[in-house]
């Protein structure tokens, strides 16, 4: 088990108690560590203190009635508090503090963005401790410069950049070293659902050099998860930091991972359902399908049977059609007799009607040579029943009525058989064409099941297909569900946050409560009226009692703010610098503190406090960034102010 005070307990002992507390060896507990990137540090580092020396920028300022040529210098710049003021808002004020957080940072965040190509070169010196520095800024546009260290002929080249980035990269490896951080890991998950590690390293913790005037957060400028307490933690030298850190980000990505992998495993799953689903549909529908087919053996029996089928059919065809033939000539033979019997009815009836008419005529004279007959000649040829004309004796006139009655009687029984034969036609053709449809149909079935049997087989096809998805099927059956695959470095995880926290906290506890007075001591130096009791917890809320009444520090004002965060810093400076431990570089760039309608008695009280640090911290040193004002002459010796007069511009 671990001492709980955090200063006895090594990398060793820490790690121990982590297999301990996880029930794995200390082997493998280390091997899980180190495969999330995790170092076992104490964080433990002898504190240094940056001091700007000299600043100094040239350029030419385009557009407006300020255009004009650049020349800032500020030389013999040293510890203490510094004023940079101007007679009117707006002369630059800001803009000088925030090239001095370009210079020790390589970010250009605080000059505004139209004034990216006024700077032609900047120039910046600092020490760490006794070591000199030079920020040298040859081209302010292209971001290329020199990083020098050292004086005169021990002057050497720390680094070069030929970029934004490159200009980030030099400064962040110098202080990081000489400041004895480490880089603070956090796990993030983007919109787009990727997973990744970010790094947070000297531009994130130079924010605890900079005092805004409307401050939201007690430490740095950056609400991000656990990073303001992060820093918090770096700053006051508290063990373990580092590892804490590493152990935060491992457990977020594991929780990521986890997520992920879940989501992972959901997708696969219900892709395996839904592929179930389909072959099982793709099955049925194949198994119904072929019951619909016909096999080939089936097909050959039917093509039989119909070929048989279309013999008895084809021979009726052509029974019937002889059939049909046979009736058409006797149609013909009855047509025949009937059309006889009808012109011997009719001859006879024209006869007989001819004979009436001729022995009903009585010629007057010859027909040939028109001779005229006498009348005796008339009267004896009536009287001899002879003709007039050729003295031919009449014949004695017959009862016409028997053969007209047996002519007729021969004509309607010769036109009874013409309608029974053309009856017998007419069946005769029904039967023929009821024999050739059913001949042609049988004839079709045969040729269906031919081609049938002549084309290639949908049922082969359908087979290998049903064969192919029931394995498939059973392959996904016994698959099973998919596992998430989520394995068990997450316990050693756990493990290692409780024991680095339990190894820690004892001591953070301690150093907070230290903290919280010295807070509460400066607060008031600084003016918080009625302020009565502080208190810093290790997630960095900072909680107050003002006047009896309990408060926060997000519930003050934007003056009460500022001065909070100032006493805050200030608490951790002297914190670490009593323990010996702890690395705040001791700057302090305080932009314009009156800028939040705070009274001019506090603006008074804020700035008087500040002014007598030195004689309490030798090597702390502030540049507030304020309009001239009888506070800021009171309490800022003219020597240690940069100042614009008037409506003047400070550069």
């Amino acid at each position: 088990m671990m001492s709980g005070d955090g200063a006895q307990d090594g990398p060793d002992a820490l790690l121990a108690a982590i297999a301990e507390k996880c029930g794995r060896s200390v082997e493998d507990t280390r091997s899980v560590l180190t495969r999330h990137g995790i170092g076992i540090t104490r964080s433990l580092a002898v504190p240094k203190r940056l001091c700007l020396r000299s600043l100094s920028f040239s350029g030419e300022k385009k557009g407006g009635k300020a255009a004009g040529t650049i020349a800032f210098d500020w030389p013999e710049i040293g510890p203490g508090i510094w004023g940079i003021t101007s007679g009117r808002n707006l002369r630059g004020k800001s803009t000088v503090l925030g090239i001095i957080r370009w210079c020790l940072t390589g970010k250009r965040s605080g000059i505004p963005a139209e004034m990216a190509e006024w700077f032609a070169a900047v120039r910046l010196t600092f020490t760490l401790d006794n070591e000199l520095y030079e920020v040298e800024i040859a081209n302010a546009v292209a971001v290329r410069g020199t990083l020098w260290r050292g004086v005169d002929d021990a002057r050497r080249v720390q680094a070069t950049f030929g970029s934004e980035d490159g200009f980030k990269a030099a400064m962040s490896d110098l202080f990081m070293m000489q400041l004895g951080l480490s880089p603070l890991v956090t796990h993030t998950v983007r919109p787009t659902g990727e997973s990744l590690d970010q790094p947070h390293d000297w531009a994130f913790f130079a924010g605890a050099m900079s005092i805004e005037p409307n401050p939201e957060y007690l430490f740095g400028t950056v609400a991000m998860s656990a990073l303001p307490t992060r820093m918090m933690q770096m700053f006051l030298g508290i063990p373990w930091t580092s590892t804490n850190a590493d152990l935060v980000a491992a457990k977020g990505r594991l929780r990521n991972q986890a997520t992920q992998s879940r989501a992972v495993a959901k997708g696969l799953a219900d892709r395996r359902k839904n592929r179930i689903e389909a072959l099982g549909k793709a099955v049925a529908a194949a198994e119904a399908e072929l019951r619909t087919l016909h096999t080939p053996a089936a097909d050959r029996a039917a093509l039989a049977v119909a070929n048989q089928v279309y013999a008895k059919l084809e021979a009726r065809r052509r029974a019937a059609e002889a059939k049909l033939a046979a009736v058409e000539a006797d149609v013909a033979a009855a047509s025949e007799a009937a059309a006889h019997a009808g012109r011997l009815l009719q001859d006879f009836t024209d006869d007989r009607a001819a004979g009436m008419v001729f022995r009903a005529l009585e010629p007057v004279c010859c027909p040939r040579c028109d001779e005229v007959f006498a009348e005796d000649r008339r009267a004896a040829t009536r009287n001899e029943h002879a003709c007039v004309v050729c003295r031919t004796a009449e014949a004695p006139e017959q009862d016409p009525s028997e053969a007209e009655e047996r002519l007729r009687a021969a004509a309607d029984l010769a036109a009874g058989e013409l309608y029974y034969q053309r009856r017998r036609l007419r069946l005769a053709g029904e039967a023929l064409g009821s024999a050739d449809t059913a001949s042609k149909d049988a004839e079709k079935v045969c040729a269906g099941i031919e081609a049938r049997l002549a084309a290639p087989s949908r049922r082969t096809e359908l087979e290998a297909e049903l064969i192919g998805n029931k394995a498939r099927l059973e392959e996904l059956d016994a698959e099973g569900e998919v596992s998430s695959g989520q394995d068990d470095d997450g316990s050693v995880i756990e493990a290692a946050l409780v024991v680095v926290e339990d190894a820690f906290k004892p001591l953070q506890e301690s150093v907070l409560k230290e903290v919280s007075d010295l807070i509460l001591k400066y607060a008031v130096l600084f003016g918080v009226e009625n302020l009565e009791e502080t208190k810093l917890s290790g997630n960095t809320t900072l909680r107050l009692v003002k006047a009896g009444v309990r408060t926060s520090f997000g519930s003050q004002t934007a003056g009460e703010r500022a001065r909070l965060k100032i006493a805050a810093t200030l608490a951790i400076i002297t914190v670490a610098e009593r323990r010996g431990v702890g690395r705040h570089p001791g700057l302090l760039l305080i932009d314009s503190p009156g800028a939040n309608e705070m009274v001019a008695q506090d603006y008074d009280k804020l700035v008087a406090g500040l002014a007598g640090l030195p004689a309490e911290f030798r090597h702390l040193q502030v540049f507030v960034a304020a309009v001239e004002s009888p506070t800021i002459r009171e309490h800022i010796p003219e020597k240690h102010r940069k100042r614009a007069v008037g409506d003047d511009y400070l550069w």
